[in-house]
């Protein structure tokens, strides 16, 4: 059976959440624990697109971000299943042209090819168009921009070949992902799938008015459920148990879910409270009425705008220059269900200027953190932890860096930091000449005064 494309929705305007992009995945509708990702403490970095591709999302940096995922629903026919292929990307991805003097278009192509052993390759193709009415528009970083397929395909495994290239400036993706396909006459449930817009289906013979959401993402704070849609090729799934696991796999909550009952399907939309959720990763599984059949998909709870994707205990380290010792540890003791908890806590203690919205010490913090990154980098280290980098991020731009003429027979290369307002001088020096600086021993005791006076 050759898959045919059934419907494409393409919007501006739906998405306004944190940056994402960049990787391969592997959807997967299984349950279980929350997917590992291989951490180097020494190097952690913002990209979030590691944790992503872990969640079983398609991201993708430059040139070209893109967000996305592949999931599957019950088709008419059991020898067919309907995938639902979306994408995410930002307009500043685009290049766009004026036509008017408030009407700016650009064009990207989308390709899809599905190649399954012993069977015919499945290509579909299209060209879409994003139009806005302002320039501003057109420089926006969130992934405001939705591209949607459905295809019908016949259960199996396939090598999927996803492009995604922009028509002016030729800048694309190529992503090669490994799907299984499933067959929903063999099981009943389908992955939760997060969603923007939809309306149940009543029928497996009509098409899902759907427009689904790349990323299960949640804001604390901001966003109070994350919204997921349930089918079941079994219509007597109407009552369904559903788990959120955090990521060592501890229970954090359980309630039933209630779907509405149709000849040949079951229905409906979950809400899942965010606040019921750990800070990180969780999994939220179903459970069919005989208890053997399951389906879950991960979902993401963030620390707020601005704020890094980052697992908990990135986070943690993310935040050494920012808070004391003691804080920290309250936050690693607290368990996943109660970390939301301890989170607003601490925030609102780190918060010296309480009567606005946000924390805008923290916030300032991650601004010089990212900056710290981006100029600082050493070979294998992250520039927000090389020994300039930390300094940066807890006492800011120095005053006056000089660099004084080689004095010895090693050419050693030195830099002095110079903050006159606390009356100090910090020396780097770079002994073999390929950009690794370190700090003095008598600099690096004095940093240590100065971060233990600003912690306090």
């Amino acid at each position: 059976m050759r898959a045919v494309s059934i419907r494409r929705v393409f919007s501006l305007s739906l998405l306004a959440a944190v940056v994402a992009c960049g990787g391969s995945s592997a959807p997967s509708g299984g349950a279980g624990q929350a997917p590992a990702v291989q951490r180097d403490q020494r190097n952690l970095s913002f990209d979030p697109l590691p944790l992503y591709r872990q969640m079983g999302m398609i991201a993708r940096g430059q040139p070209f971000p893109v967000v996305g995922r592949i999931s599957a629903l019950p088709a008419r026919s059991p020898d067919s299943t309907h995938v639902v292929v979306v994408l995410g990307f930002a307009p500043s991805a685009l290049r766009f042209n004026r036509e008017t003097d408030d009407r700016f278009r650009a064009n990207y192509t989308v390709s899809i090819a599905a190649a399954r052993e012993g069977a015919a390759p499945v290509n579909a193709q299209s060209t879409e168009s994003v139009v806005v009415s302002a320039f501003r528009e057109t420089e926006r970083t969130d992934e405001s921009v939705l591209f949607q397929e459905i295809l019908d395909l016949v259960p199996g495994r396939y090598r999927v070949t996803l492009s995604v290239r922009d028509v002016s400036s030729q800048r694309g993706i190529v992503e090669e992902i490994d799907l299984d396909v499933p067959s929903f006459s063999q099981r009943a449930l389908a992955a939760p799938l997060p969603v923007n817009r939809i309306i149940p289906r009543e029928s497996r013979d009509s098409l899902p008015f759907i427009l689904a959401r790349p990323r299960a993402v949640a804001s604390l704070g901001q966003d109070s459920t994350i919204p997921m849609y349930v089918e079941s090729a079994n219509p007597a799934d109407t009552v369904l148990a559903l788990l959120a696991r955090g990521e060592s796999g501890r229970l954090l909550w359980q309630d039933s879910v209630r779907l509405d009952g149709y000849a040949g399907l079951a229905s409906g939309i979950v809400q899942v409270p965010v606040a019921r959720l750990g800070i990180g990763v969780s999994q939220v599984s179903l459970v069919g009425s005989g208890g053997a059949d399951t389906a879950g998909a991960y979902v993401f709870v963030g620390f707020g705008d601005d704020l890094p994707i980052a697992r908990f205990e990135d986070m943690l380290q993310f935040l050494r220059f920012f808070a004391r010792p003691t804080r920290l540890q309250a936050l690693r003791e607290a368990p996943e269900e109660q970390r939301p908890a301890a989170w607003t806590t601490f925030m609102r203690e780190t918060d010296s200027i309480p009567v606005t919205p946000v924390n805008e010490d923290l916030r300032a913090y991650f601004a010089r953190l990212a900056r710290a990154n981006a100029r600082y980098r050493e070979d294998g280290v992250a520039g927000w932890q090389s020994d300039r980098g930390k300094v940066f991020i807890v006492l800011g731009e120095p005053d006056q860096i000089l660099e004084p003429s080689f004095t010895d027979l090693s050419r050693t290369r030195q830099q002095v930091w110079e903050y006159r307002d606390r009356a100090i001088q910090l020396q780097f020096y770079d002994q073999t000449g390929a950009g690794r600086w370190r700090l003095t021993q008598a600099s690096e005791s004095r940093f240590e005064v100065e971060l233990r006076r600003q912690l306090r």
